[in-house]
C-alpha cells in the first residue's frame, strides 16, 4: 500500500512537473512572436526573469529561427547547472542546456514559436524532479508508519488538492495561454491560491496587460508608419521624376546645342566614334564635313546676336531636312557646323557639299530683312582623310579654311593641303622679326583721274620679300599680324613709309595724294589718331593729301568705334573712303551719316561688268548714289581698254589696276605714261 501510494503520489508530482513546465512554454511561446519581429529582446528577457520564480526550473532559454540563443535563464544554484557551466563553460548557454538535458532528474520541455504557421524560434524548459523526489521519499516514509488509512486519506486529499490547485489553475494558464496567442488579452486569469501557480497567474496577468498596453502602442505605431510610409513613398514618387527630368535637362545640356538643338561637339565626337569604329569592322568608306559660314560676324554685329541667332536655326533647318535620316548633323560652336555621312564616298560628299552651299545661300528672312549669306565646306573621307576622331576632324577643318581662302564652296582634304597650315605657323613666328626689323616694304599703284588721264594718287600696297618663299602679299600676312596682336607696329610702320614718300613726292612737285588701308584692329585702337596726327607732324604733310581706306565691312562689323575714328581724322583735316564697296550687308544705312570723301567699288563688280549684266546695272547705281552724296568714286580692278572706256561713259571719277599700272617700287613710278592711255 505504501508503494502504491508512493508510486501514485510521485507520478502525479511528475505529471505536474511536466505540465507545468509544458504550460510555461507554450505560454512564452505564445506571446514571443511580436517581440522577435519588433526585436525586443528586453521584454523577452522579462519573460525569462519571470520563470526564474519557479524553483523548480533548471534553465529556460528562447532561441531564434536559426537557433541562436535570444535570451535563457539558468539556475545556477541547481548541481546540474555548476557541473554543465564547469565543465562547458558560462557564455554559451546552449551547450550547457544540452548537458543538463542528458541528465536523468532532468524534465526537458520545448515549445516551438509559430507566426502563420511557421516556426520562428523554440523555446526550451528544464525542470527538476529532485524535489519531488525528496518530498516523495517523506510521504514514502510517512505512509509506511502512518498506515494505510492515513495514505488512504492524504490521497484523497492529495488529489482534490492537486485537482483544485494543481490542475485547475493550470488548465486556466493554458486557457489564458490560447486567448492570448489568439489576440485576445481582454481577460485575466483568476488567482486562486498564494502558491507558485497563483504567483505564475499573477505574472501572467501583468504580462498580458503589458502585452495589452504594448499592442496598443505598436497598433498606433504601425498606423503612424504606414501614413509615413505613404508620405515617403509619394515623396521618394515626386523625387524620383524630378531626378529623372533633371538627368533629361543635363544630358540635354550635355550633349545637345542649347541654341538649335543639335547635337554638340561632344555627341559629335561620340558618334564619329562610333562610325569610325563600325566603318573599321566593315570596311566600309563614311565621310566628315565640316561647314563655316561666310562673314557671319557682319550680320551679328549689324543686326544684333538675336538676328545672328535666328540664322543659325534656319541654316539648322535646312541642314537638318536635307540630309538623309542615319546622317548626322550638329553645331561645334559659333558658326561653324559637322555632319558625319556614312558610307559617302568623296565623290558622293562633294555632291552633297555642292547641294549644301547652294542651298545655304537661299535668302533667308530676319528681323524684317532678307539676307542672303554663304558658307565654306571642308570634307574628310575615311580612310584617306584621316583614321581617327581627332584626325578627321582636324582634317576636314583644314580643308574648310582651305575652301575659305580660295572662296571656291567646298575642298576635300588631301595629304598635302595641310602644309599650308604648317608654313602658317611658320610665318606667325617670322613676322614679328620682320616688322621690327622694318622687312616689310611698300609698292605703290597708282590712280588715275578718267577725265584728265593725270595720276591723281597711288594706293600703298604692303609686301612682305620673304627669303625662301619670295613675295608675301598682304591678303596671307595681314590676318596674322592681326592675330598676333602686331597691327598697332605694323599699321605705324606703313603709315611711316607712306608719308615719308609722299613728302618726297610732293617735295618734288608731284600733287598727288596716298591712300593707305587701316585694319578694324587699328580704329578699335584708341591711340591710333595720335599716333597718326603724330606721323604728320613728323613728316610735315598736308592732311588733306592722306586718304585712310576702310572696307565696308569692318564699318559693318563695328560702326561706333568706326564712326569715331572717322571724325577723328575729319578733325585733322584727314580724307577717308570706303574700300570694297557692295561686298558687304545694308551699308547704305551708314553711308550717309559716316564722313567720308571718297567710295571704291570692289573689283568682283569691275572685272565682268561688260559681259555681266548684274554688274552692268549694280555699278551706275553705286556711281549716282556716290554722286549724289557727294562722294568720288574709284573704279578698282581695271583690266582692260574696254572697261575704261565704259567706267568714263558712266562718269566714274577715278581708276586704278593693272591696265593702269602694276604696283611698283617707287624708284619705278611715272606719272607721265598714263596720259598716253586716254
Amino acid at each position: 500500500m505504501a508503494w502504491f501510494s508512493y508510486y501514485t503520489y510521485h507520478k502525479t508530482h511528475i505529471t505536474y512537473l511536466r505540465g507545468k513546465a509544458e504550460t510555461l512554454a507554450r505560454f512564452v511561446s505564445a506571446v514571443s512572436p511580436d517581440r522577435i519581429f519588433s526585436h525586443d529582446f528586453s521584454t523577452l528577457h522579462i519573460y525569462a526573469r519571470e520563470l526564474s520564480r519557479e524553483s523548480d526550473l533548471v534553465y529556460a532559454i528562447i532561441l531564434g529561427k536559426r537557433g541562436e540563443p535570444l535570451t535563457s535563464y539558468l539556475n545556477k544554484q541547481d548541481d546540474y547547472v555548476s557541473a554543465a557551466i564547469a565543465n562547458v563553460g558560462v557564455q554559451d548557454a546552449v551547450q550547457v542546456i544540452r548537458y543538463i538535458e542528458r541528465q536523468p532528474d532532468i524534465i526537458a520541455v520545448q515549445a516551438p514559436i509559430l507566426f502563420s504557421r511557421e516556426e520562428i524560434g523554440k523555446v526550451l524548459i528544464g525542470a527538476t524532479r529532485k524535489r519531488i523526489d525528496e518530498d516523495m521519499l517523506h510521504v514514502f516514509v510517512w505512509n509506511a508508519l502512518g498506515g494505510t488509512l492515513m495514505i488512504a486519506l492524504l490521497s484523497l486529499s492529495t488529489f482534490f488538492a492537486f485537482r483544485r490547485y494543481v490542475l485547475h489553475p493550470t488548465k486556466s494558464l493554458m486557457t489564458g495561454a490560447r486567448r492570448v496567442a489568439a489576440g485576445d488579452l481582454s481577460s485575466a486569469i483568476p488567482v486562486t491560491s498564494p502558491d507558485e501557480l497563483g504567483m505564475l497567474a499573477n505574472s501572467f496577468n501583468e504580462m498580458t496587460e503589458n502585452l495589452r498596453r504594448s499592442d496598443f502602442a505598436r497598433v498606433a505605431a504601425i498606423d503612424e508608419l504606414r501614413e509615413l510610409n505613404h508620405t515617403l513613398e509619394i515623396r521618394v514618387e515626386e523625387r524620383t521624376r524630378a531626378i529623372e527630368e533633371v538627368n533629361r535637362q543635363l544630358e540635354k545640356l550635355a550633349l545637345y546645342d542649347a541654341l538649335t538643338g543639335l547635337p554638340n561637339r561632344s555627341l559629335i565626337s561620340d558618334r564619329l566614334e562610333l562610325a569610325l569604329k563600325t566603318a573599321q569592322h566593315q570596311g566600309t568608306p563614311f565621310s566628315v564635313i565640316i561647314m563655316d559660314l561666310d562673314r557671319f560676324k557682319e550680320i551679328n554685329d549689324t543686326l544684333g546676336h538675336d538676328a545672328g541667332d535666328e540664322l543659325l536655326k534656319i541654316i539648322s533647318h535646312r541642314l537638318s531636312a536635307n540630309l538623309h535620316r542615319n546622317d548626322t548633323v550638329g553645331r561645334l560652336g559659333g558658326d561653324e557646323f559637322a555632319m558625319i555621312l556614312p558610307n559617302i564616298t568623296a565623290t558622293d560628299a562633294m555632291s552633297i557639299a555642292e547641294r549644301l552651299g547652294v542651298l545655304i545661300q537661299e535668302p533667308a528672312p530676319i528681323s524684317g530683312l532678307t539676307v542672303t549669306i554663304a558658307a565654306s565646306l571642308g570634307i574628310a573621307c575615311y580612310p584617306d582623310g584621316g583614321t581617327s576622331v581627332a584626325g578627321l576632324l582636324k582634317n576636314a577643318d583644314i580643308a574648310m579654311y582651305q575652301a575659305k581662302e580660295n572662296k571656291i564652296g567646298y575642298c576635300v582634304y588631301r595629304p598635302g593641303i595641310d602644309t599650308h597650315s604648317r608654313d602658317r605657323l611658320a610665318l606667325m613666328g617670322e613676322l614679328r622679326q620682320a616688322i621690327e626689323l622694318e622687312q616689310i616694304i611698300l609698292n605703290y599703284q597708282p590712280i588715275v583721274d578718267l577725265r584728265t588721264g593725270q595720276v591723281r594718287g597711288y594706293e600703298a600696297l604692303a609686301r612682305w620679300p620673304h627669303p625662301q618663299l619670295g613675295d608675301i602679299s598682304p591678303d596671307h600676312f595681314v590676318p596674322i599680324a592681326e592675330q598676333m596682336g602686331l597691327m598697332r607696329s605694323f599699321s605705324y610702320h606703313i603709315l611711316d613709309c607712306a608719308l615719308s614718300q609722299l613728302k618726297v613726292w610732293r617735295d618734288a612737285g608731284m600733287d598727288v595724294t596716298m591712300s593707305v588701308n587701316l585694319s578694324m584692329r587699328n580704329l578699335q585702337d584708341q591711340d591710333f589718331p595720335a599716333q597718326l596726327e603724330k606721323l604728320l607732324h613728323k613728316w610735315s604733310v598736308a592732311p588733306r593729301s592722306l586718304i585712310v581706306e576702310i572696307t565696308e565691312s569692318s564699318i559693318l562689323s563695328d560702326p561706333r568705334h568706326v564712326l569715331h575714328a572717322l571724325q577723328m581724322f575729319r578733325k585733322f583735316a584727314v580724307n577717308a573712303a570706303i574700300d570694297d564697296f557692295g561686298t558687304g550687308y545694308s551699308s547704305l544705312t551708314y553711308l550717309k551719316n559716316l564722313p567720308v570723301q571718297e567710295l571704291k567699288i570692289d573689283r568682283s563688280f569691275i572685272k565682268d561688268l561688260i559681259n555681266n549684266k548684274d554688274d552692268a546695272t549694280i555699278v551706275p547705281a553705286i556711281i549716282n548714289l556716290a554722286h549724289n552724296l557727294g562722294l568720288r568714286v574709284v573704279a578698282e580692278g581695271v583690266e582692260d581698254e574696254e572697261t575704261l572706256m565704259a567706267l568714263r561713259d558712266l562718269g566714274c571719277d577715278l581708276v586704278q589696276g593693272f591696265f593702269l599700272g602694276q604696283p611698283v617700287a617707287p624708284t619705278l613710278v611715272d606719272t607721265a605714261s598714263f596720259v598716253k592711255k586716254f
